[in-house]
């Protein structure tokens, strides 16, 4: 860990912010007796809205043409396919306090603040307008934007040209493995998010503020 860390780079899905899209699921595929059919969600993520599916829209594919292919493939499930963007807030139930709440400190704090994510380039502002937290980066780098995604280190680049930075001395936060790997590579002194309560002691271990 270096003496000092001069920035602080934050991914924001499940690390500033939940976000699964069984939660919308549960809630579409119920039995008769209202409760979720949980085969039927983990069939429909697995088969139809999969995760290499919606990682596309990540990379800059749009939600009409997201939609056009997987109604294509399963047409009997338009409605459901479109309901994953149409209500894609609904697989964001809120925050994650501690890590919000380091953020919120470190710009207290006058360090300089920046958002790497894979997201959409229309899912991220309608999710920015919910969290003021996510509009208080002095750079933020969305994948959808950029049509590259983490962990490819181009995307990591880029960020370094536009905020300026020098990945020694800048703390990056995430929840992938893969993105981990790729930062620490670059430099960057990294944390792999899984555990606020690990998080928390690593900050605080990092010489980050705290309130």
């Amino acid at each position: 860990m270096p003496e000092s860390l001069d920035a602080v780079v934050f991914d924001i899905g499940n690390v500033l912010i939940h976000w699964d899209p069984r939660l919308l699921y549960r809630k579409i595929f119920t039995r008769v007796d209202m409760t979720a059919d949980e085969g039927m969600v983990d069939w429909f993520l697995a088969t139809v809205c999969t995760t290499e599916w919606n990682i596309e829209q990540d990379r800059g594919r749009s939600i009409a043409e997201a939609e056009a292919e997987a109604i294509g493939r399963h047409p009997d499930y338009a409605p459901q396919i479109r309901a994953f963007y149409g209500r894609f807030q609904e697989m964001i139930p809120g925050e994650i306090p501690d890590t919000v709440a380091a953020l919120r400190q470190a710009k207290a704090a006058g360090l300089p603040l920046h958002g790497l994510t894979n997201f959409g380039r229309e899912t991220f502002p309608q999710t920015a307008a919910r969290f003021d937290f996510l509009r208080s980066f002095d750079t933020v780098v969305v994948s959808g934007d950029e049509g590259v995604i983490k962990p490819d280190p181009a995307i990591f680049h880029i960020l370094i040209e536009r905020a300026g930075l020098d990945p020694q001395r800048t703390a990056f936060i995430d929840d992938s493995a893969a993105n981990i790997r790729s930062a620490a590579e670059l430099g960057f002194a990294t944390h792999h998010f899984a555990d606020p309560g690990a998080f928390t002691a690593w900050w605080k271990a990092a010489g980050l503020p705290v309130g």
